[in-house]
Parts: structure tokens; sequence; C-alpha cells
């Protein structure tokens, strides 16, 4: 059975949401029909970057501009796209994650209608959880349906957000994690020094040189440590950027974290040097840390190399995850989230 639907994903780099219709059945192919990123307003970015910082909500007024942004965003993609739409799968805003409490936090309001009568599946992380899983990541099993249809034996996937994860694929079988921060402390620090949002293609750190001190500090944590899977908040790191090292040169702050990235992945499949490195996820458009990247390992490409969006990886995800919800297939193992019985994810709000 083929099915039409929509994914909604809201990620920790806190812009907007990005909604994806595709054409799956579920297991095995995945056919993108539309693709649109709808930003938060200025007033909600602000607003939600404070509640990460802070890390609690204080005001329910956040919820609420939330849920209209997130129910105008939607009814407009719908209305744009004139499909019959089967389900709606609807991630939320993330804004804290604790593999260690199990408490993993996606704002969004069950009770919200969209202009559709399809069912709309959210709580993706809930049923993981329950199981002694980390929560994350969740998009394993959408990794393994592409690099079927890329026809890929042996791969590994780095999506680059607000945190980073990967996911190992060797004929099929699968293993995943977070394997460090993202794109979120980088982008963090950007705004505190510039107010900017983020490094575009990398320029800010395109002449920076590593902070030997930050950079050992950082890697000497004991979450390098631990081997896959494993999981990771966003602002777990963001300790090291501390007074100590805050009158160095942004150049070279964003470079020394930049490279902690490869180096960490590096720790992790340092014997797997006959797989294909795919990077996904917003960081792979930073210039630098594809230049970075490239001093790490020698089979590198962009998702996009393939003829696929980049952009709409997670939501194009979500979509599958929903379909496989509806067909009560598995799509998270131990192999990926450390969760004690393969489960489907989600549950109809």
């Amino acid at each position: 059975m083929e099915y039409i639907a929509l994914g909604c994903m809201s990620g920790t780099s806190l812009d907007g949401i990005d909604c994806s219709l595709v054409k799956s059945d579920g297991v095995s192919y995945v056919t993108d029909i539309s693709n649109e990123f709808i930003p938060y307003s200025d007033d909600l970015q602000l607003k939600l970057r404070n509640v990460i910082l802070k890390g609690y909500l204080d005001d329910i007024k956040v919820i609420n501009q939330l849920n209209q942004e997130y129910k105008d965003s939607i009814n407009n993609f719908i209305k744009k796209n004139n499909f019959e739409i089967d389900l709606i799968a609807m991630h939320g805003q993330t804004i804290y994650h604790d593999q260690k409490t199990k408490i993993s936090i996606q704002l969004f309001d069950k009770s919200i209608r969209f202009n559709t009568n399809s069912p709309v599946i959210c709580n993706f992380r809930k049923n993981d959880l329950l199981n002694g899983g980390n929560g994350a990541p969740i998009m394993p099993e959408f990794h393994r349906v592409l690099a079927n249809q890329l026809d890929l034996k042996k791969v590994i996937f780095v999506n680059i957000g607000g945190v980073t994860n990967i996911t190992v694929i060797d004929n099929q079988k699968i293993t995943a994690g977070d394997s460090s921060f993202g794109n979120a402390i980088v982008n963090d620090l950007i705004y505190e020094k510039t107010k900017k949002r983020f490094d575009v293609d990398g320029s800010l750190s395109n002449n920076g040189q590593k902070i030997d001190v930050l950079f050992n500090r950082i890697i000497s944590d004991n979450y390098f440590l631990e081997n896959i899977p494993k999981s990771l908040d966003r602002n777990y790191f963001h300790k090291y950027i501390d007074n100590s090292i805050k009158d160095k040169k942004l150049k070279d702050l964003i470079y020394s974290l930049l490279e902690v990235i490869p180096f960490a992945i590096n720790t992790l499949i340092s014997s797997q040097s006959d797989f294909k490195i795919i990077l996904m996820g917003g960081g792979r458009k930073n210039l630098t840390l594809q230049k970075i990247f490239s001093e790490y390992f020698d089979n590198i490409s962009l998702i996009d190399d393939f003829q696929i969006d980049g952009d709409f990886i997670e939501s194009q995800g979500m979509a599958l995850l929903g379909i496989r919800y509806m067909l009560k297939k598995h799509s998270t193992y131990y192999e990926t989230t450390k969760v004690l019985k393969n489960i489907y994810l989600g549950e109809k709000c």
C-alpha cells in the first residue's frame, strides 16, 4: 500500500518548520513530492532560544505562539499542495533532551487540527524512552531506506543539525547515535557575539585556527569514551564556552568547535575506512567544516550530490516514521537507541 504523508520537523536550530510531502510504502522507498521551509517569526525564534538557554519554560504565551505559527504554516503548506493526504507526522519543537533521565520534551499541542481530516501522528520519542531507549536518534530507519534507494552497501550518514548524529549501515546492519554537538553550540556563540544566527557558508571561521586548550578540554569529556548508541542534549557542551576562552577570536573559537565534529566521528568509525560518508543537515553547508572533514576522511559526499535535497531529510524521515506507525512496523532498535525491544514510534494525537 502506498501512502501520501506530510512530515513536519522542527530541529534544535530553532529557526522554523520543515515540511515535506512524500509518497512511500513505508518500507522500500520514499519519493518526495513537495518540500518547504517555513521560518518562525523573529520574535518566536528569540523566545525559544531564551527558553533553551534558561533551561525552563516560564511563559505559556510561548507555547500559544508556537502553536499558532505551526497551525498557520502547515495549513498554508497543505493549501499550496493539492493532494489527498493520508497522514501528518508531527515532531514538535524540541526544547530539552536527556538520555540519562529519559526525558525528551517536544512542544506541540495535540489538540491542534489542520485543514484536513487526515490523522496526526506525534510523540515520536515517547515509546523509545518508555522502553529503555535514549529517545534519539530516530531517523536511522529512513537512512536505511535511502541507502537501499542509492544502492549503497557500506555508508555512514552524518547528520549535522543542532546535534551531530551518525547512522552506520553495513549491508543492512544498522547502528547509530549522537557523536557530538553540531550547529547549536556554534550558533549560540555567534548569536551571543554578533547577534547573527549562524556562520553563513563558514565565512566567519574560514581563516580560523584551532585553540588547543579549548579543543583538548572538549575532547577529554567522558562522552567521547562511550560508543554508539548514545544520545546528547544540545546544551551539554556549552559548559566549555566559559570566561577562560571568551576573549579569543571568534573565528578561532568557531574553528575549534567545528574540528571536534569530525574528530568525534573518527574516534567512532576509525576502523571503517571502506565506508562512504555522506554529510546531511544544515552543517553540511559550512565550507570550513567541509574542509575539516576532508582532512579526516577520504570518501566524502554531500547528500545533495545524489539529487536529494539535504535540507529536508528529517522532515521526509518524519513522514516515513508516520507511515511505519500506521503499518505498525518497527523503527527503533537496541543498536540505534539502546531500546530494550524493537518497536514502532509515535501515537495518534
